[in-house]
């Protein structure tokens, strides 16, 4: 079983294809300033490539997030860390109905007891990035969104193998 929420791959491709030409556009600047006949034009050119690996790096880490759900656990992908929760770990999992993080997925530990973590890819705010209509979710008190239906499938599969 293997369940994961967002796809990086077209929102990279589209967000790439956004940005690309504006960044090919300082990129022929900065080519354009190397043409002068001084050292304020390889700074200008040195500028212009540093703006443009800070957007590309900014574009790769800022699509970095996922929520995956496998045999294991569950993985939350963010931009700068990874977490990696074995079944084991997990007490209960749950949705959250609160404004801004309606319809997240909220892991809750075993240890320490109550620890909450929040995966932030399965908010309906992001419902776009994993396909979803977000006019379509329904209640997140009533409904469960898919990244917590697989999530909660994935901990009752688990529990059932553990039990027997």
């Amino acid at each position: 079983m293997r369940y994961r929420a967002i796809r990086t791959g077209w929102v990279r491709g589209s967000l790439g294809c956004l940005m690309g030409i504006p960044l090919l556009l300082v990129l022929g600047g900065g080519a354009m300033l190397l043409t002068l006949d001084s050292v304020a034009g390889v700074l200008g050119a040195l500028l212009c490539l540093v703006t443009v690996l800070f957007c590309v790096s900014f574009l790769v880490a800022a699509t970095r997030r996922q929520f995956i759900v496998d045999d294991k656990g569950i993985t939350i992908v963010r931009s700068f860390s990874t977490l990696r929760l074995r079944w084991e770990e997990i007490a209960v999992i749950e949705q959250d109905s609160g404004y801004w993080a309606t319809g997240a997925v909220v892991v809750v530990l075993r240890h320490p007891p109550g620890t909450r973590v929040t995966a932030w890819p399965t908010s309906d705010r992001r419902a776009l990035f994993r396909g979803e209509n977000p006019f379509a979710l329904g209640d997140p008190v009533t409904v469960l969104r898919p990244p917590a239906r697989a999530a909660i499938d994935g901990h009752r599969r688990w529990l059932a193998r553990r039990s027997g």
